[in-house]
């Protein structure tokens, strides 16, 4: 089936939230020009004289007290108080007639700052000569070992491994419209919606519309703080606001970077190339913040889809003056993924053995299988080895060409819940979903899933956003299994009211009655149903993958060529959009491999402060992208399927990283590969 859902889109109909007809005050963010810096004061008399609206942090602060929520998303505050952490960092907030006004009232605000040493790096960090936060008295706001089993005293190497940091600048940045009363009314492109709004309990009863999003890539979960202070100064003057981020904004100052994570690595073996135990010494920079949860997210595949049971994973989280951690495309699993991938490489190099036969040694090949952290649900990895190392590709580097290898799985369908509804009357199945939609094509699946297991045409079936809906929306690659377990039950239980109500039954799409058959379309009737899943471990289910990477080498410069992936994805709902995600999430991980990253000056100036600067690829610098679904259904999900929106990022960059060694015949030990 065609993805209608695309199609308004195509049109300039997406509705997107500024097509929002709105008619009140615009805010603009005063920021600081420092990354770090104490604020003694604050001067906004003019604005005030102006006829401007102005907040400062003071003022959120006295609604929204984030002191005792340390952990949270929300854990350092909305806009600065006593002193500023990072560039870019909100200092104030003012509210003008129009976008415009409001960003010449915002050059009026007189912020009276003292600059203060930055700390700009892990190493310098570590020190603890300066502290980000003072009150906690280091750097390292928080740390956790975990052990597994005993590691051996077998061959070891040992590796020192960084994966830069990086984001996932949507196209879309973040929006918000609040609209005074009670409740208060939010229009919001923040990621999860109906679950985060609990953190805007202070702001009194307020009412979420989640509004469609032009991507996110997990970036939007921090749409929050801004809503926090979007919401304050919407009550205080009592008037509505809308906010548009604009792209440098975003680059400063999202609070969502992706992870920035420096690895100490021991790998134990045997002489065969069976690698017995794995030691990671992790240091997260998680910028100007308490807390982030990406360096955490790995204990879901410590080992990856390798037989390694004795492992040491020890983490420290570093704050640093930088733009704070919140989430990216794979939420930390990807840098995991590729250091994995950069140890079964060297200990191939290591023992002179083929990289392919390191993997096929090591490999998972049996299923169930029990990890010590987790349980892999199905899968079969070898069989996608074998695939990826029958291609011809190979033969291309007796041309000079680079070749390499990854091989990845994923912790995907975490513990969780979601609720849908469907109504049927007046000639059409509505199917309302609790979320905006991203882009992933999840509305074409509920069509989709909707139409085959009502036995419906598909133009009959429409999909709505319904923000009183207990959903959480895309994120941890969930909504394959969530989704269609929601439906799946939505649609049984509907079916039983159709039934019940009519006295037929139903049939190919038809009820029939003693006086005959009627459309079930035609029949007035709703269903509700939350699907929920919850297993001792925190992921239920485990896509694998295989990539090869060609890379060549023009003037020194390196050209990807081409990127062949072998997927499992589970039982594929619609494989075309199972291949529609796994493109994307590649691209993703062949950029941050070869482009992207965030660089500072070393008194904490944004040196990428566009996107040109920061390295966006364009079209023309990602290769062609060719994906091979290999389906093994999971025994643990509604209709056997995996989430795989997260896994293609970490093996594309590993095995484009594994190219690019192979082709310039020295180790690479960073991403992106000449940082």
């Amino acid at each position: 089936m065609k993805r209608s859902d695309v199609l308004p889109l195509l049109k300039g109909k997406g509705g997107y939230l500024d097509d929002i007809p709105f008619s009140g005050y615009y805010a603009t963010f005063v920021r600081s020009p420092y990354a770090h810096a104490k604020i003694k004061r604050i001067d906004y008399s003019e604005v005030n004289r102006r006829g401007g609206l102005i907040i400062t942090g003071k003022d959120v602060m006295n609604v929204v007290n984030t002191s005792g929520e340390e952990g949270s998303s929300t854990s350092t505050p909305p806009i600065a108080t006593d002193k500023t952490r990072f560039y870019g960092e909100p200092v104030a907030l003012v509210l003008g007639k129009d976008p415009y006004d409001a960003e010449d009232l915002a050059e009026l605000v007189n912020v009276d700052y003292e600059p203060l040493e930055p700390v700009m790096s892990v190493e310098q960090a570590l020190k603890d000569e300066v502290l980000v936060f003072e009150e906690k008295g280091t750097n390292c706001v928080f740390s956790r070992e975990i052990k597994y089993g005993e590691i051996p005293s077998d061959e070891e190497i040992e590796l020192e491994l960084y994966w830069s940091r990086s984001s996932g600048n949507p196209i879309e940045t973040f929006a918000t419209i609040v609209l005074p009363g009670d409740p208060l009314t939010i229009f919001t492109n923040m990621q999860a919606a109906a679950v985060q709004s609990s953190f805007l309990s202070p702001l009194g009863r307020i009412k979420i519309n989640p509004v469609r999003q032009g991507g996110s890539f997990g970036s939007k979960f921090a749409v929050l703080k801004y809503v926090m202070a979007l919401g304050v100064a919407s009550k205080k003057f009592n008037v509505p606001v809308k906010w548009i981020e604009t792209r440098s904004e975003h680059l400063a100052g999202s609070n969502s970077s992706g992870p920035e994570r420096t690895f100490k690595v021991k790998a134990y073996f045997k002489r065969d190339g069976k690698v017995t135990g794995l030691h990671f010494k992790v240091w997260e920079d998680i910028g100007a913040s308490l807390y982030n949860g990406q360096a955490f997210k790995p204990q879901g595949i410590l080992a990856g889809p390798y037989k390694v049971k004795n492992i040491i994973y020890d983490v420290s989280l570093i704050a640093t003056n930088k733009n704070p951690a919140g989430y990216f495309r794979g939420a930390g699993t990807p840098p995991h993924t590729w250091t994995l991938e950069r140890v079964m490489d060297s200990i191939a190099d290591e023992l002179n053995m083929d990289r392919k036969e390191i993997r096929k040694i090591n490999l998972i090949d049996s299923f169930p299988y029990e990890a010590p952290y987790s349980t892999y649900d199905s899968g079969n990895p070898l069989q996608l080895l074998k695939l990826a190392m029958s291609r011809e590709e190979w033969k291309l580097r007796e041309k000079g060409y680079g070749v390499g290898l990854a091989c990845s799985t994923d912790p995907s369908t975490p513990n969780g819940s979601e609720e849908v509804s469907i109504r049927t009357g007046k000639g059409k199945v509505v199917v309302s979903i609790g979320y905006g939609p991203e882009g992933q094509g999840n509305e074409h699946a509920a069509r989709l899933l909707v139409s085959s297991l009502l036995h419906v045409n598909p133009d009959e079936v429409e999909v709505e956003v319904d923000g009183s809906l207990n959903s959480f929306g895309p994120g941890g690659s969930r909504m394959a299994v969530f989704l269609s377990g929601a439906i799946k039950g939505a649609v049984e239980n509907l079916i039983s009211i159709i039934e019940n109500k009519t006295g037929g039954k139903l049939v190919d799409g038809k009820v029939n009655t003693k006086e005959g058959k009627i459309g079930l379309s035609s029949v007035e009737a709703e269903a509700r149903y939350t699907f929920s899943l919850q297993s001792k471990n925190r992921y239920n289910a485990y896509p694998f993958a295989c990539d090869v990477a060609v890379v060549k080498v023009v003037d020194e410069k390196v050209i990807p060529v081409k990127m062949i992936v072998f997927i499992d994805p589970g039982t594929p709902l619609d494989e075309d959009l199972v291949k529609e995600q796994i493109m994307g999430g590649t691209a993703i991980g062949i950029s941050v491999s070869l482009y992207e990253r965030y660089v500072y000056s070393r008194d904490g100036q944004l040196l990428t402060g566009t996107i040109g600067e920061y390295g966006m690829p364009s079209s023309p610098d990602i290769p062609p992208i060719e994906v091979n679904v290999i389906p093994s259904p999971s025994p643990f999900t509604p209709i056997g399927a995996k989430g795989i929106g997260e896994i293609p990022v970490g093996v594309a960059a590993a095995a484009m990283t594994s190219a690019v060694e192979d082709a310039l015949k020295r180790k690479i030990t960073r991403v992106p590969w000449n940082s």
